[in-house]
């Protein structure tokens, strides 16, 4: 089924109140296994992404993409330009989740949780691409007022990360990237995925040679948190063959004391990247043994899902790894 044209829509929508706004529009996003409306032109334009298997559908190829900045970063490096973006992580300089984006390039939507639905419909957007929630139906973050509003305006294309491995997220992104007229075979691209899968190897080899070296991800000063197996990296390094140890929690960080770090002893230490340079001076923290003995690495959960982001990552977990001893004992 085609969505009505987006000329339409926006003069409804600047006619209505936002009340109307949430009621006069409808997703398109079909599930993949119904076939295509045979009213649909041959020159429609389709995505079908791996996780919900649903299919969105415009009636031409995008010109005008909002995305929020978690694929503003994926898909850039493959030539996208997106119009606007929105998101966690998002400021004027770029940031982390925006990767190598230029935010200068783009109309900023909203910082964090805010949607400006006002700067969305002055884009005219064609699709809203984002992380999606449970049913994909709109971004995760959103709630049920602002979802009606966005969708009602665009079709919203969902990527899903949480819960599923590195390496599918990052395909997803450079599939839709190659749909959207990016160049995913470019000789930096062929490169970039050539050294992602020889650094997946360094790592393989470099746990093999280290059985039992364990890996605890930490996140706070105050407040501390440890990140669960769930989370694609940690899940990516298990795989491997490195144990990540702490509590576990059914969610994606397990709330601890500092007075209980040691009860989880570690050789290695992920240090969460927004509060690395703060917890240093942390007394327990900085008591640590994998921290005495100078092996800490950054990371983020929110990384780029691009394979040159990845490599640099994987290229700070060898340097550290590949020399590390067993101290947490």
């Amino acid at each position: 089924m085609i969505a009505p044209t987006r000329r339409t829509l926006l003069t409804i929508l600047s006619a209505a109140s936002i009340f109307a706004l949430t009621s006069c529009g409808a997703q398109n996003v079909e599930d993949a296994s119904t076939d295509a409306s045979p009213e649909a032109p041959q020159s429609s334009w389709t995505f079908t992404d791996s996780f919900y298997k649903k299919t969105t559908t415009l009636e031409q190829a995008p010109e005008s993409i909002v995305v929020d900045s978690y694929s503003a970063a994926a898909l850039w490096d493959y030539g996208v330009r997106p119009t606007g973006v929105f998101g966690y992580g998002l400021t004027e300089e770029g940031g982390l989740s925006v990767g190598n984006a230029d935010v200068s390039q783009m109309t900023i939507i909203g910082k964090d949780a805010e949607f400006n639905l006002e700067k969305l419909l002055s884009l005219d957007p064609d699709v809203i691409v984002g992380y999606g929630n449970a049913e994909g139906t709109g971004w995760t973050w959103w709630d049920e007022k602002v979802q009606g509003e966005a969708t009602a305006t665009a079709s919203y294309l969902p990527i899903r990360s949480g819960g599923r491995s590195v390496q599918d997220v990052i395909e997803d992104y450079a599939d839709l990237a190659k749909a959207l007229g990016g160049d995913t075979d470019s000789e930096s691209a062929v490169q970039d995925k050539t050294d992602f899968t020889d650094r997946l190897e360094t790592l393989k080899g470099i746990a093999a040679n280290k059985p039992g070296l364990k890996i605890i991800a930490l996140n706070g000063y105050d407040d501390l948190y440890v990140g669960q197996k769930t989370i694609g990296q940690l899940a990516l390094l298990e795989d491997l063959g490195f144990e990540i140890t702490g509590p576990t929690d059914e969610t994606a960080w397990a709330s601890l004391s500092w007075e209980k770090v040691g009860d989880y002893p570690a050789d290695v230490v992920l240090s969460y990247s927004g509060t690395a340079s703060q917890v240093q001076d942390h007394p327990v923290f900085s008591s640590l043994p994998a921290v005495q003995a100078d092996q800490v690495v950054e990371w983020d959960d929110k990384r780029p899902y691009t394979y040159a982001s990845y490599v640099q990552w994987f290229d700070q977990l060898i340097e550290v790894l590949q020399d590390a001893n067993m101290v947490g004992a």
